[in-house]
């Protein structure tokens, strides 16, 4: 078995990535240090930033709950539960992105 990888000439987030959250094979969610939420998108290496969090919120893990599931479109929104150092836990649904405690 072959792994292939790939490096971007620019990195997207400015400090450590402390977790990752796939949806798809060809999709993931990242956080940071630097407090950003990154959709990419793997086939493209296109990258959008979808959130900003809180300063003082330091992610260490992230998951993603996508809107289909099995290629099924599902009624609810994308959500996801991000958790972080100092024990606070984060649960978001899309579009909104307003940050819950």
């Amino acid at each position: 078995m072959r792994l292939k990888t790939s490096l971007l000439k620019e990195p997207k987030h400015k400090e450590l990535v402390s977790c990752v959250g796939w949806t798809t094979a060809d999709e993931l969610y990242s956080c940071s240090d630097d407090h950003q939420i990154i959709k990419w998108n793997l086939l493209t290496t296109e990258t959008i930033q979808i959130a900003k969090l809180p300063d003082d919120i330091y992610p260490i893990d992230l998951h993603w709950f996508p809107k289909s599931v099995g290629g099924k479109k599902q009624p609810q929104a994308e959500s996801f539960v991000l958790t972080s150092s100092d024990g606070i836990l984060i649960w978001n649904s899309l579009p909104d992105c307003s940050f819950e405690e």
